[in-house]
């Protein structure tokens, strides 16, 4: 095997340990109880850091989930470039590459109703109105499906670095 290809897995080893963890780091949502921040504002404030992270972590995955697979079709096509990533690396590997990039139809799936009503919160043009109590249980609601969410990356995090150190 040419050294090469020794490096482009390592690198893509890299790349996909980093990325899986990058993305477990779960979002923190400032607490309006401690700033006495309107509910509104409290709305506007998630919305921001909701469209930042759906524009930086569909790529972040989907980088990452495609450097899992790289090394996972890497030692399934030629087994003896790490003799040890032979015994299972390619399934390792590959349930690697799903876990992380299962955050995009976790967050279709599991966080569409929360996240629809605080986007409608925070586009409202004060027709709707909110109580400070209503927010924070979404806002609740979407820290622990965030939680959850990040949860599968991080776990194939674990998964690419248990089948490197196989």
């Amino acid at each position: 095997m040419m050294s090469g290809s020794r490096f482009a897995f390592r690198i893509a080893q890299a790349v996909g340990f980093t990325g899986a963890a990058w993305l477990s780091v779960p979002a923190i949502v400032t607490s309006a109880r401690e700033n006495n921040i309107s509910p509104k504002v409290t709305c506007k404030l998630w919305r921001n850091m909701y469209e930042a992270g759906k524009t930086q972590n569909p790529p972040i995955a989907v980088v990452t989930a495609s450097a899992f697979a790289y090394v996972a079709w890497s030692v399934r096509r030629n087994p003896t470039l790490f003799v040890s990533a032979a015994y299972g690396g390619f399934g390792m590997y590959t349930a690697a590459a799903v876990l992380t990039l299962s955050i995009v139809p976790y967050t279709l799936a599991a966080m569409r109703n929360t996240n629809d009503a605080l986007l409608k919160l925070a586009d409202s043009k004060g027709d709707l109105l909110a109580s400070r109590a209503e927010v924070e249980a979404l806002l609740d609601r979407w820290t622990t499906l965030n939680w959850i969410r990040s949860l599968l990356p991080l776990a194939g995090g674990f998964a690419g670095i248990a089948a490197a150190l196989l």
